[in-house]
């Protein structure tokens, strides 16, 4: 598929979230050119009279000034150096990241300033900066999210297509672990029907644990209209048997499913993390210097 790269310029790299464990996120990118079928962030193409799903996977904007916007930010006497999520809409490593090196700069910027980060991805591409990551760790924390929501490589390929198999995502957690830096590994979404048994979610923890992983976390999928349209699409083709099933779980206009549904699979993971075990390392993770350095003034946001 021949992506459509455009260009464009932010007023802001930082975003202001409510309603999530973190106060800002920032994404170098919109659009996603892994393509994984369940990416609630389809819904955001609908925004530039695009669709969720060809377009969200063919037309990638990338924000070329992102990182001087960050600089401004991050370097204001009023920032407070909160942790930010870096890729919590669209992978910051997907592969246009390799040439345009968005996440790269703006994590130099991160650790210029001293400025704590939380960042998460899907791809292996997270190695080229895993030293960069290293010394930010050490200047300010950075934990980092492997997103793995399926072990079974076969499964993964349907439903990510264009995302690297889990086995060498796997193996990245542990080259991050081995530098000590605070990795873990997110199962969401969680796929009813297809990812939600407890052989599955009891798998998929082992092999955190084997290759280092601090914590696993899960939650089940939801479904916003656009992601939803896609998503239905594509399992009417190659599951079938699963329509009545979602049917089911999201009827009309409902995107999540029922709090029962939801608390059913948390109590589930809780015994199974117990059942396989502690996902710990018996290191602790890098962390920041007792002390920051005084920055200097800049404008401000």
């Amino acid at each position: 598929m021949r992506l459509d790269i455009r260009e464009i310029t932010c007023r802001n790299a930082l975003n202001r979230v409510r309603g999530m464990p973190f106060k800002w996120s920032l994404n170098p990118y919109r659009g996603c050119s892994h393509a994984c079928w369940y990416c609630y962030a389809r819904e955001t193409h609908t925004y530039f009279d695009l669709n969720g799903g060809r377009d969200f996977e063919r037309v990638i904007f990338a924000k070329v000034n992102v990182a001087e916007r960050l600089r401004g930010q991050i370097r204001s006497p009023r920032w407070k150096r909160e942790t930010v999520a870096v890729g919590a809409a669209t992978d910051p490593y997907q592969p246009v990241e390799g040439h345009l090196r968005l996440t790269q700069a703006c994590l130099r910027e991160f650790l210029a300033a001293r400025s704590p980060i939380g960042l998460i991805t899907k791809s292996t591409l997270i190695r080229r900066d895993r030293h960069l990551l290293q010394d930010l760790a050490r200047a300010a924390g950075v934990s980092v999210t492997v997103s793995i929501p399926i072990a079974d490589p076969h499964l993964a390929r349907r439903i990510e297509p264009g995302v690297p198999p889990p086995a060498e995502r796997f193996r990245v957690v542990r080259e991050l672990a081995d530098l000590n830096l605070d990795v873990g590994v997110n199962m969401a979404p969680v796929l009813p029907g297809l990812t939600d048994s407890d052989a599955a979610i009891a798998e998929l923890m082992r092999l955190a644990r084997e290759h280092g992983a601090r914590r696993v976390g899960t939650r089940m999928l939801h479904l916003k209209p656009e992601p939803k349209r896609w998503f239905l699409q594509n399992l009417r083709r190659y599951f079938p048997q699963l329509e009545a099933l979602y049917f089911d779980l999201y009827p009309g206009g409902v995107t999540y499913v029922d709090s029962s549904v939801e608390d059913d699979l948390e109590a589930r993971a809780d015994a199974l993390r117990e059942f396989v075990g502690p996902t710990q390392t018996d290191t602790p993770p890098l962390g920041p210097p007792p002390a920051p350095i005084q920055l200097p003034l800049a404008s401000g946001f």
